[in-house]
């Protein structure tokens, strides 16, 4: 990276960086499973056909592995067939109550290993304009590149993703006023994915689903963020932040929605280009856990007093409706939600004792973080992840001179 000062008003910044990334990956799914003991005796060829013995396979793997009280007329209270089982006044064989081994314990393996490396070469250019002394402005561009890797655990039928690759402009302005009492600093952004990794639920090849990340071919972020701090007098200080954030994946990108409850497939087993299909082009979408605003607005107060000072804040925070799949449904959307924290400590003079006393969350509104979404399998259940409750506390911290 180099920097250029221009003259006193303009200083120009270019960087350039080069990245190598190598993944190595092991996939490995173990399951242990009993050998057809029954068979491996030859004491049937099929499991539905019938046996020399003139009952069913199954019959005869139960008979084999010792599924069945074996007796004769004397330890039988019923009835012993012609394989020794003792059976009822129907026929009905009787099952013993111990444990039985269904055939020869073997554990058996899929294995799948994975490499790869992926190279980009980035760069960044950046314009400072020093307005005055307390006010700039900045005019970037800058390349991004996050490299690829691998949906691992469950055998995703998607098993490698590529980078995620962006270019980002932004322009920005920074300041000081009022006696340097009022610092504003403001932006707005644009960008613009020539991949960018998104995470939807796919058919596991083993059967199941699975979570797995993948690259949609284009998204683009529109954004303006903005944050301000006054130092109202001496004792009292006040803040606050907001952005606003419009996103939407640019290209088409056709993704199963399994646990779409509309179209199960039990009863539509249709094609991708069947209209009835799972299948959805989340082209136009929001792009996943981006809300389009969320502000944050703070106040801070100190009481000087003669053991030290006593700090009184509070923060209230709002976060816009967000999306937990890429198909833009009002299944996986969370509502937008506020908080509001307060918070008040005591400092001894020296700083070695702070006591304090908070209550985070007062008006209890409790609202959903993160929605998982099952499939027909699992009935198409959705389970969720909350934000606190309201929780309240005291403080007390000690601290040593030697510390």
């Amino acid at each position: 990276q180099g920097v250029w000062d221009i003259n006193d008003a303009f200083t120009l910044t270019v960087g350039i960086r080069y990245a190598e990334d190598q993944v190595l990956a092991e996939e490995n799914l173990y399951r242990y499973t009993e050998s057809d003991l029954a068979g491996a005796l030859g004491l049937y060829s099929s499991v539905f056909t019938a046996t020399p013995s003139g009952g069913s396979a199954i019959y005869d793997l139960n008979v084999a592995n010792g599924g069945f009280v074996m007796g004769d007329a004397t330890t039988c209270p019923v009835n012993v067939n012609a394989q020794g089982v003792c059976v009822d006044l129907l026929g009905q064989p009787t099952a013993t109550v111990n444990a039985v081994n269904g055939g020869i314990p073997v554990s058996v393996s899929v294995y799948r290993p994975f490499e790869r490396t992926d190279k980009k070469t980035t760069g960044r250019i950046n314009l400072d304009w020093n307005l005055s002394d307390s006010a700039m402005m900045y005019f970037s561009a800058t390349s991004g590149y996050r490299s690829g890797g691998y949906n691992l655990v469950f055998f995703s039928t998607t098993p490698t993703y590529d980078p995620e690759e962006l270019i980002a402009y932004e322009i920005g302005y920074k300041s000081q006023f009022a006696d340097d009492t009022i610092q504003l600093n403001a932006s707005t952004y644009y960008y613009d994915y020539t991949t960018v990794h998104t995470v939807a639920t796919e058919i596991s090849v083993i059967g199941g689903t699975s979570t797995s990340v993948l690259e949609a071919p284009g998204a683009e972020i529109f954004g303006i963020e903005a944050e301000l701090l006054w130092l109202a007098s001496d004792n009292l200080t006040l803040g606050g932040n907001f952005s606003f954030t419009p996103s939407e994946y640019t290209e088409d990108l056709f993704v199963k929605d399994t646990a779409g409850f509309e179209r199960p497939t039990s009863l539509f087993p249709a094609g991708v280009n069947d209209a009835t299909s799972q299948v959805v082009n989340i082209k136009g979408n929001q792009l996943l856990q981006v809300p389009e605003l969320k502000y944050t607005g703070y106040a801070s107060y100190r009481i000087p007093m003669n053991s030290g000072n006593l700090d009184i804040s509070g923060v209230y925070s709002w976060t816009d409706e967000v999306y937990y799949s890429p198909f833009q449904t009002e299944r996986e959307k969370t509502q937008a939600y506020g908080r509001t924290d307060l918070r008040a400590s005591w400092s001894s003079t020296d700083n070695s004792i702070t006591v304090a006393a908070f209550v985070n969350n007062i008006f209890d509104d409790v609202a959903v973080l993160q929605i998982l979404r099952g499939d027909e399998a699992e009935f198409y259940r959705q389970s969720a992840g909350t934000t606190l409750p309201r929780m309240f506390g005291i403080e007390f911290t000690y601290q040593t001179a030697g510390m």
